[in-house]
This record gives C-alpha cells, sequence and structure tokens, in this order.
C-alpha cells in the first residue's frame, strides 16, 4: 500500500514536470493552478488520484474539464509500486520501484515530445549507480560498467551509419544514452533482451500505426520502449536479467 501511495504521489509530480518542463517552465515555478481560469488550487484539489474522482474531472471553481493525463500519469506510478512489490521483496523491490519510477518522466517525455533530457538521464545513470547492485546484485561492478559503455556504443554507432548512409537522422541522441544508463542497472547481460523487447513494441506501434491510417509511422519514441521494456524485464525476469 505505501508503494502505491508513494507511487502516486510522486506520478503527480512527474505530471507537473512533464507538463511544464517542455514550455520551458519549472515544477517550482509558482503553485499549481486551473489552465483555464487560472485559479490556484488547495491541497484538496491535489490529491493524487482522489481528487480526480471526487471532482469528477472538472475544475471545482470554473467548470471545466480537467486534462486526465494526470491521472493516467499517477495510475501507472502507483502501479510501477505495485508490481515491484508483487513480483519482487525486500531491497530488490525497493530499488525496482524507483528504477520504473526515475524512468517514469522518461518515457513519458520520449513518447509525448521525442525527448530524451539529459539531466533526467543523468538521474537514472546516478541512480543505477547507488541502487544498481540492489536490483540486480548477481551483476558485478565490471558487468555493469561494460553493460554502461556497451549500451552507449550499439546504438550510437547504429545512429551514425545509419546517418551516413541515409543522410537523414534514423534515431535521436538520447536514445543511446538512455541504453547507456539502462546498462549501469542491468548490466551487459540485460541489453539483448531490452533491445529485443523494445523493437518488438516498435514493430507493433508500426504495425498499429499502418492499420489505422494507412501510413507508415515517420518517428517512433524508441526511448520509451527501451525504457518499458528494460522495467518490465527486471519484473518478469525476477530481477534477474541473465
Amino acid at each position: 500500500m505505501l508503494a502505491m501511495i508513494f507511487g502516486a504521489i510522486w506520478g503527480s509530480f512527474v505530471a507537473a514536470l512533464c507538463s511544464r518542463w517542455p514550455r520551458g517552465e519549472r515544477v517550482s515555478d509558482g503553485r499549481s493552478h486551473c489552465d483555464h481560469c487560472q485559479t490556484t488550487l488547495g491541497a484538496k484539489d491535489l490529491v493524487p488520484i482522489l481528487s480526480y474522482l471526487w471532482l469528477r474531472g472538472k475544475c471545482r471553481y470554473c467548470g471545466q474539464s480537467i486534462g486526465i493525463s494526470a491521472l493516467y500519469i499517477e495510475l501507472v506510478s502507483a502501479a510501477i509500486g505495485l508490481c515491484a512489490v508483487l513480483f519482487l521483496s525486500g531491497g530488490q523491490a525497493v530499488a525496482a520501484a524507483v528504477f520504473g519510477w526515475v524512468l517514469l518522466p522518461l518515457v513519458i517525455l520520449d513518447y509525448q515530445k521525442l525527448w530524451l533530457p539529459n539531466r533526467l538521464v543523468l538521474a537514472l545513470a546516478l541512480a543505477g549507480v547507488c541502487a544498481g547492485s540492489f536490483l540486480t546484485p548477481q551483476i558485478d561492478w565490471p558487468d555493469r560498467i561494460l553493460g554502461g559503455i556497451f549500451g552507449f556504443l550499439a546504438l550510437e554507432a547504429t545512429r551514425q551509419v545509419f546517418r551516413k548512409l541515409r543522410n537523414v537522422e534514423g534515431m535521436g541522441g538520447g536514445d543511446p544514452k538512455l541504453f547507456g544508463a539502462i546498462g549501469l542497472w542491468l548490466g551487459w547481460q540485460g541489453l539483448p533482451m531490452t533491445l529485443l523487447l523494445a523493437t518488438i513494441f516498435g514493430f507493433l506501434f508500426v504495425a498499429a500505426a499502418y492499420t489505422l491510417s494507412k501510413k507508415s509511422a515517420r518517428q517512433l519514441p524508441f526511448g520509451a520502449y527501451l525504457g518499458t521494456s528494460a522495467f518490465l524485464i527486471v519484473l518478469l525476469l525476477d530481477g534477474q536479467p541473465t
């Protein structure tokens, strides 16, 4: 229960971060307010998940509809905490939750804006240095370092080769950095499965886009697929991607 509560609170912060940062605003820039009437929101308007349900998705001051994306983010963040304690235990569960929570804003921003901020990728890498050994205790430090190096180089080399051959950018510069940060958590052993699953997600996305619109998707949020895949692998393989 605590993991879900903390996850919902963290999700509320992530929702504000992902809403304000792309607009050039900081989360600390003023108190939360209604986007329609600009009224400053009180504490009872900002209780994660519950406030939205209680207010039926509308601002109590002007009656306008509140964007549902914040609710989705809060629910996903709470689910990350729940899944971590259901699939794992002890320090490994805590580390898995931290892994998922730090990945969450990266997944959202890449999916929505095709943007992987360097500061968030660095935060994921530093968290991996501090907590990676709790998540994957069977991975030693040389393998983590190799995971960080190989993760970055594998996708950066692919990116550079594609650009040379096609004279266009086929991959964003943030994807190799993200893959390297994931390597610090999972070691090099977890990278092939992560990449395979992310590729499958990408293929399904392209297939769905073509089926629905008869047009191929031109830009894929591959970083979002990498982050989602890495967290799923930790849960499904019991934190042991070897």
